[in-house]
């Protein structure tokens, strides 16, 4: 029996102009008995097709949008997107590594393909992509022809999906470690240990950003710097930069990098926890020309940047102000959705007034074209950088 779910008006308007879910409260009925990750037609009040969707009742999200309108969901569907989303990315330059599908801002809900070189890196994030599987790596075989696949699925999301974590081979051989090219430099990463599925794709052009700022003999500190991007590519240009890391394996990838290109005498690293590591080198008398702050999420719902980590915020970049010398320059970016830019704009001017340093604006960044940012789709914004200068 053909299942179909109905919506209230408000909805019907949201998803209309793009929107690609809705809650419980956005539908009025469910017609027919619907396995959970199943692909449902999505009706109006008047029973006109809006679209197809996954649906899942037990997870916060109910339904995913697929299409609009009369289009089938179906192998042929899956590939066309897949091929449209490696379409938009034809113009990304100087780099082998890049995300070719960012979930819904791709029509592809809950998935997320990061390309290194031959070598594909897949998370799956909800119970209906989760049944498209073994169809995804047919499709991905077929449009890619990549010497492997691998999954990154151990993400908290798929609690949620009622899915279990998962990663390992799906195809193919994945070579440990995964080689990333970039602007002429060199990074060795692991789809197996890395964080993500690997590398911070997202943040490639703030690492050029970077790269074009410093001059020789500047002083770089790479807070939160997992294998070294940020500092290699300033050492690239002359500068001396150290790293900051809890993880050990990530700091010993930081020294294979920096000696993979040559500049192991420009780079150091130091393990341990990001404040304590930032108050001891203020401590030690150090001061840096560039700082680079990029924590991890640290915030899954808005409750959470209002209960304490809004002042962590502001700890940490006012340790960086404090770390920097008069016309330095400090780089912090959030990528977790729920901090927006003004939250991060305002933890940065609290701990200005701390400190007693002004600060000139000099840039602010978003993620880069191949993690597309759907206007329709706040969500889709997650990564912001400002980017300021000390003065005084």
């Amino acid at each position: 029996m053909k299942a179909w779910i109905v919506l209230k008006p408000h909805a019907e308007r949201k998803l209309r102009n793009f929107y690609p879910w809705a809650f419980h409260d956005d539908i009025a009925r469910v017609h027919g008995d619907p396995e959970p990750g199943a692909v449902v037609e999505v009706r109006d009040a008047t029973g006109t097709l809006v679209g197809r969707a996954f649906y899942n009742p037990a997870a916060h999200i109910p339904l995913r949008m697929l299409t609009r309108g009369d289009e089938p969901v179906d192998s042929g569907w899956l590939r066309r997107r897949l091929a449209e989303a490696a379409d938009r990315r034809r113009s990304i330059r100087d780099t082998n590594a890049v995300r070719l599908v960012h979930g819904e801002a791709d029509g592809l809900p809950g998935l997320i393909i990061d390309r290194y070189g031959d070598v594909l890196v897949v998370q799956i994030r909800n119970l209906g992509m989760e049944r498209w599987r073994e169809i995804l790596v047919g499709a991905l075989r077929e449009r890619f022809a990549p010497r492997g696949i691998y999954e990154r699925s151990d993400v908290e999301a798929r609690e949620d999906e009622g899915l279990e974590p998962r990663a390992g081979r799906l195809w193919g051989e994945i070579p440990d470690p995964l080689e990333v090219e970039e602007d002429g430099l060199v990074f060795e990463t692991s789809a197996i240990r890395g964080q993500k599925t690997g590398f911070y794709l997202d943040q490639r052009e703030n690492r050029r950003r970077l790269r074009g700022m410093v001059r020789p003999g500047d002083r770089v500190l790479d807070v939160y710097g997992y294998i070294g991007t940020f500092a290699i590519h300033a050492a690239a240009a002359g500068a001396t930069a150290m790293v900051i890391d809890k993880d050990p394996w990530a700091l010993q990838q930081a020294e294979r990098n920096a000696a993979r290109n040559g500049l192991a005498s420009r780079i150091t690293v130091r393990l341990g926890d990001a404040l304590e590591m930032m108050e001891a080198l203020l401590a030690e008398g150090r001061r840096f020309t560039h700082v680079v702050l990029d924590p991890p999420a640290m915030v899954k719902r808005r409750t959470e940047w209002e209960r304490g980590v809004r002042r962590r915020f502001v700890e940490m970049a006012a340790f960086a102000l404090r770390l920097l010398e008069e016309g330095g320059v400090l780089f912090f970016s959030s990528c977790a959705y729920p901090v927006r830019l003004e939250d991060l704009i305002e933890a940065v001017r609290l701990a200005a007034a701390d400190v007693g340093c002004r600060l000139v604006v000099r840039d602010v960044t978003y993620q880069p074209p191949d993690h597309p940012w759907i206007l329709q789709i706040p969500e889709t914004l997650y990564l912001k950088t400002l980017i300021v200068e000390k003065q005084g």
